[in-house]
């Protein structure tokens, strides 16, 4: 399932809860991956630098050149929300990532700056050198209509051409394999090599590829009645549901059981701000 942009559902809860929302700043799982979200709470949010110097895995960020970028090298991308927030998605951070992702909740009393290394496209981004401690980490929020979704239902890419090469691919299956100590079943491997030849069959036919990689999706989905993300789901379906005994698990239920740390989990809901723990 692809991720839900429309937040107009979402605008009145915020305005209305609009002291809560502007006591932090937010970092935006813009994947969804929550053996990003259960490494950052073990480590903090670190830069692409801090990562490798860690030597943890590389599934924790994208590479910068992937969004044509290099502020993740050095610098934690953050969203804010002001009494100047418009609500435009092509404009905002906190609209576009904020209210459709799993984001983090930061602590304020931490050094920011406007820009990175580049300037960025966003009005309320800004930047945190390095890293931000997991001590600052305040809490975790989810709009809706990601809760109740079953982790197969869940998309896992963002919607950059690059995260759809074999190189990234494998280096995904890789990382997910290192994180649940467990070899990925054939059935499934061989399920995705088939997925991502027709996929790419699909997107060769376009004149401009990197801007029509969501169409090609859909396309695969028609024609084939499942896309690549929907197998990678299932792979994640299969591993989150081995590691807690957990038949058919929602991404909320899997959420709370990364949560060692018992930090508040909020839902922004249609008509409130619920805290779900």
């Amino acid at each position: 399932m692809d991720k839900i942009r429309d937040i107009k559902k979402y605008i009145s809860v915020v305005e209305e809860n609009n002291d809560f929302f502007k006591q932090y700043y937010y970092h935006s799982l813009i994947d969804l991956n929550l053996i990003k979200l259960d490494t950052i709470l073990q480590y903090g949010i670190l830069s692409k630098k801090l990562i490798e110097k860690n030597g943890l895995s590389n599934i924790y960020t994208h590479f910068s050149s992937d969004f044509d970028s290099k502020n993740g090298d050095m610098f934690v991308s953050l969203s804010e929300y002001t009494d100047d927030c418009s609500f435009n998605t092509m404009f905002e951070s906190f609209t576009l990532h904020t209210l459709t992702s799993l984001s983090l909740l930061i602590n304020k009393q931490i050094g920011v700056s406007k820009e990175g290394v580049r300037q960025t496209y966003f009005d309320d981004e800004i930047f945190c050198f390095q890293s931000v401690d997991k001590s600052k980490i305040e809490g975790i929020m989810l709009p809706e209509h990601l809760s109740n979704l079953t982790i197969n239902q869940v998309n896992c890419l963002p919607n950059d051409l690059s995260c759809y090469t074999r190189s990234y691919i494998n280096n995904w299956l890789k990382c997910t394999e290192e994180y649940f100590r467990q070899k990925i079943p054939r059935n499934y491997i061989d399920e995705l090599k088939v997925s991502h030849e027709q996929l790419w069959n699909i997107i060769e036919e376009y004149e401009s590829p990197e801007k029509w990689i969501e169409s090609a999706i859909k396309t695969q989905r028609k024609e084939y009645g499942k896309d690549l993300k929907d197998v990678l789901g299932d792979i994640l379906q299969y591993l989150w549901s081995l590691k807690y005994g957990i038949q058919n698990p929602k991404y909320l239920d899997i959420i709370k059981m990364i949560n060692k740390q018992s930090l508040p989990i909020y839902e922004i809901k249609e008509k409130c701000l619920k805290k779900v723990n």
